[in-house]
């Protein structure tokens, strides 16, 4: 964003003490509040002090943090402290802690609940990344603890800090061992129209074992039951499954406005992967009635100047979608979009060549990072096949561009 470097104010800093688990996700939760998570300073076992920085309010790592960005502080802080906030009045905390004793928490996202009932609003899940043995899942609470490093999911990690009867600690709402994954990925609560079989599933990931996964609330046992995401087949759980030239290593899930989700996966694995692929989860088993899912998007006002993209002549931009069927790549389609200089919205799409049937290469997709939010708004409609024509794929689903059609069994 041009400009942008003269608007920027430091809001927060903190200390570095290793080179490891030192930021966090930021998120806005539906109070307004910033929510920030923040890692325990790295290392490994959280071995700074007696009992650590997750357990030491003292410090803002390994910490949950809430703050009002609406304001100053009369300290001069450039955010006020939300006097709800369940510390201010403990002399040994700092008062933007909300929640404490947290490891690593990877990918945290706000519940926008239940479209009808508005049941599930407001929550907040993370995935909290494990030491050696246990990856988790936790909902966040106001002033809860939850138990790094006297505990690693719902084991004792450090046997001193375990047995303390003060401990009082939040167990997760699930947790797996590293046989399954080794670094959990927090995700979303489907709310989407598209696919009403994955309604109130909560979706996750691993990014190592390429593991999709999703918990189902019992809410008459008081817990939350696994359900494996497996592409086409429950015989292929672990993404990619069969299709091994795929990019497996699970980094972020995303969710769109009509509530449908996404994830991305990296070439290996890394947050500075330089090659990465979008996909959209999709269930061929239930899809919604035509029609029935149709979305106006929320309209952006912006005061800010808008900033023209202008293509080379004669240069197009080129999007690889899959068609899947059954767990095989059945057809491989390339279309060709024409960017109109000056203007935003893509041109239709258009057939360029069709390649092979099973056992063609897979694609390459596009890497346009500064163009993927643009790209990701344009959906391109599913073309109704006219009477006597034979359809592509029992699976053809709409596509965004940068986006492969992933679909699955739960």
């Amino acid at each position: 964003l041009l400009g942008a470097a003269k608007a920027l104010e430091s809001l927060l800093e903190l200390e570095e003490p290793a080179a490891n688990h030192n930021g966090g996700q930021l998120l806005f939760g539906l109070d307004g509040c910033l929510y920030l998570f923040i890692g325990d300073g790295g290392k490994a076992g959280d071995p700074f002090g007696k009992f650590g920085n997750a357990q030491n309010k003292s410090t803002l790592l390994g910490k949950v943090l809430r703050i009002d960005v609406n304001g100053k502080s009369p300290d001069g802080k450039p955010y006020r402290i939300p006097p709800d906030n369940p510390f201010v009045s403990d002399p040994k905390a700092l008062p933007e802690v909300y929640a404490y004793g947290v490891r690593n928490m990877w990918r945290c996202a706000v519940d926008r609940g239940d479209p009808v009932t508005h049941k599930g609003r407001g929550r907040i899940f993370c995935g909290d990344v494990g030491q050696n043995r246990f990856e988790e899942v936790d909902i966040i609470v106001k002033g809860g603890n939850y138990g790094w490093r006297a505990k690693e999911g719902f084991e004792c990690y450090d046997i001193k800090l375990c047995y303390n009867s003060s401990l009082d600690d939040i167990l997760p709402i699930f947790a797996y061992g590293h046989s399954v994954g080794k670094s959990v990925t927090g995700g979303y609560v489907y709310r989407g129209c598209e696919s009403p079989n994955l309604n109130g599933l909560y979706i996750f990931g691993d990014f190592m074992s390429g593991r999709l996964m999703a918990l189902q609330e019992d809410e008459r046992e008081n817990k939350w039951k696994k359900q494996d995401i497996c592409i086409g087949s429950t015989k292929a759980c672990a993404f990619p499954g069969l299709i091994s030239s795929y990019n497996k290593f699970i980094i972020s899930f995303a969710e769109d406005e009509a509530g449908e989700l996404y994830f991305m996966a990296t070439s290996y694995p890394s947050a500075y992967a330089p090659h990465g692929s979008i996909y959209k989860f999709v269930d061929p088993a239930r899809r919604a009635p035509p029609g029935k899912c149709k979305h106006k998007p929320i309209p952006v006002k912006t005061k800010s100047k808008r900033i023209p993209f202008a293509p080379l002549a004669s240069k197009s931009l080129g999007f690889h979608f899959i068609v899947w069927h059954n767990c095989i790549q059945s057809q491989r389609l390339t279309f060709e979009h024409s960017l109109k200089p000056k203007y935003y919205a893509t041109t239709a799409p258009r057939v360029i060549h069709e390649l092979g049937k099973t056992g063609a290469p897979t694609p390459k997709l596009l890497q346009v990072p500064n163009l993927v939010d643009m790209l990701m708004s344009h959906l391109i409609p599913q073309k109704t096949p006219r009477e006597g024509e034979r359809r592509r794929s029992t699976s053809l689903i709409i596509f965004s561009p940068l986006v492969s059609a992933l679909t699955f069994n739960v």
